[in-house]
Parts: C-alpha cells; structure tokens; sequence
C-alpha cells in the first residue's frame, strides 16, 4: 500500500486556503489508487483553539472536502480537525475510503494543558480501530504519542498500523522522532508520524514527518520543509516479524496495571 503524507503550513484560520493548498499539491503528484493520503492535525485551520472559527458543525465543510479527495483519488483519506457535538468540540481524526465512506471518527484523548487545549475541547475516550486496504488502523493525535499504553491497547485489539497527526513544535523535535520509532519497536507495526511545518502564534514547527517499519527502520523521512512523504507499506512485514520475533505473546500483563484493560476498549 502506497502512503503520501502531506507536510505543509496550514494559513492560520482560512479554511478554503488550505483545502485548495492541498488540492492542487495532489493533484501534481501521480497518487495511485487505494493509496493512503494522510494530512495533519487540524489541517484546514491550524492548531487555533478559537472554537467560534475552527468548528465544524453540521453540514462539515471539512468532512466534505477529504471525502471529495477520497473519491477522486480512489483513496483512502486521514486528517484531523475540529468539530463541535452537542455543544462539545473534539480535536478529531477523521478517515474517508476510496467510496467516500466514512470509516471512523477517533477523538484525541491526551489533550496538551500546557497550550490550554483542555479549555477549548473534550477529551476523547475510546482507543479505535478501523481497516484501512489490507490494515487494521489505529488513530493518534500529537500528545497522545507520550502515552504508550494508547499504542499497547491499539495492538491488544488488533493494530497493525498507527497513524500519528500532529502540530508538533519545533523545540520537541528530538521527542517526536525517537517516540515514534519506540512506538514501531514495541508494538512491532507501521508507524507513520505526519507532523506540520511553519509559525504561529505560540509555536514554531519544523516538519520531520517519518515512516517506520515494524523493526524501527525509516522508510521515509522529511526534513523542515514543505513536501510529501511517501513510501509503501506491506502488511506481510508485520505478520512475518511478529511470527519471527514473537515480544507480543512474552508480555506479563497479569503483574502490570490491569486497569489499563479497561482504559480505552469500546
């Protein structure tokens, strides 16, 4: 499965700016069908906790935008943006198929209090899972890569693949990419962290969007720089390490937190 991740500075609130950004960058790339087209956290506004702006309520102009790239590029399509429920807003990842179906809806659940992200939305609840082509997806967003009991529940249930968005600022850099690939290593699965580039008002972002395989290797890897990440992915690579490797079946969950059973499942 082919993946392009697009790295990208989202214009501060312009929604239609953005889309169209994004629109005419694949539509210079030669994406092939039944790839998976990943775009950043809060892609269509920026990481502004200005709710009256960023929201999307009913009918969503967001939604709307990734399924049309879903079906015109006969692709799966993942990114995140904001949107209110019941007078709520939720920092939500979203993912459209190839027929423009809407195959999950995962809300960040680890929300960033140092940037007063708590006070703008709710936190989300559940660990979630959907397929995507030939995988078993499990989404994340930003904050959540610091908490590796997310990731472990997402393989107990069956993951093969994490997908990470991010606005993650240039001053923590170093933590992204070396988080990401503990978080390949030890649930032994695909990795993809696509992260945002450019400045706002309360951070600077540096990019560095990255795949890696199940044993921590780079399959690809952007510097600072507007651009899209690309590799392939092959599920067979994750069965045959963990059938070679077996860490996952030598885990002695019984002696360690067994609340965290309960933690995230449906």
């Amino acid at each position: 499965m082919k993946v392009y991740g697009l790295q990208f500075e989202p214009k501060w609130e312009k929604k239609q700016d953005n889309f169209l950004y994004i629109k005419q960058a694949l539509e210079k790339e030669e994406v092939e069908i039944n790839s998976l087209i990943i775009l950043p956290e809060t892609f269509a506004t920026g990481f502004s906790l200005n709710t009256e702006v960023t929201t999307d309520s009913e009918p969503s102009l967001t939604k709307s935008f990734v399924r049309d790239l879903a079906v015109n590029h006969r692709s799966w399509v993942a990114g995140g943006m904001i949107e209110r429920v019941n007078r709520q807003s939720f920092n939500r990842f979203i993912c459209y198929s190839p027929k423009g179906e809407n195959v999950i809806e995962y809300d960040k659940i680890h929300l960033i209090t140092s940037l007063e992200e708590d006070k703008a939305h709710s936190a989300g609840k559940k660990c979630k899972l959907c397929d995507v082509g030939p995988f078993t997806m499990c989404p994340t967003i930003c904050y959540d890569l610091r908490f590796p009991e997310l990731f472990r529940q997402g393989t107990r249930m069956g993951a093969n693949l994490f997908i990470v968005i991010a606005c993650w600022p240039e001053v923590r850099i170093q933590h992204w990419t070396t988080l990401l690939q503990a978080r390949a290593i030890e649930n032994q699965a695909f990795v993809i962290g696509l992260n945002r580039t450019g400045k706002e008002p309360d951070n600077i972002y540096n990019g560095n969007s990255v795949i890696f395989d199940p044993k921590g290797k780079v399959i690809d890897h952007l510097g600072s720089q507007t651009g899209i990440l690309k590799g392939e992915i092959k599920v067979d690579e994750v069965d045959n390490w963990r059938k070679q490797f077996p860490a996952q079946k030598h885990k002695r969950e019984e002696l360690f937190l067994p609340d965290i059973n309960n933690a995230c499942l449906n």
